[in-house]
């Protein structure tokens, strides 16, 4: 029975997969991209990298 229900969750993870993609490449055909704005500015970002780096190393 657990074999048969994890074979239905396979299939359905698939499908879902299946038209994730299929639509992300519709949109991008369209010239949108999927996936939100960044949180961070380019400046935010660096800075961000430079302070791990600084504390990493004590």
């Amino acid at each position: 029975m657990f074999r048969m229900l994890s074979l239905l969750a396979r299939l359905r993870r698939e499908l879902i997969v299946g038209n994730t993609n299929d639509g992300l490449a519709s949109a991008r055909t369209r010239g949108r991209s999927g996936g939100g704005r960044p949180k961070r500015t380019p400046y935010q970002a660096k800075l961000a990298h430079q302070l791990y780096d600084a504390f990493s190393a004590v």
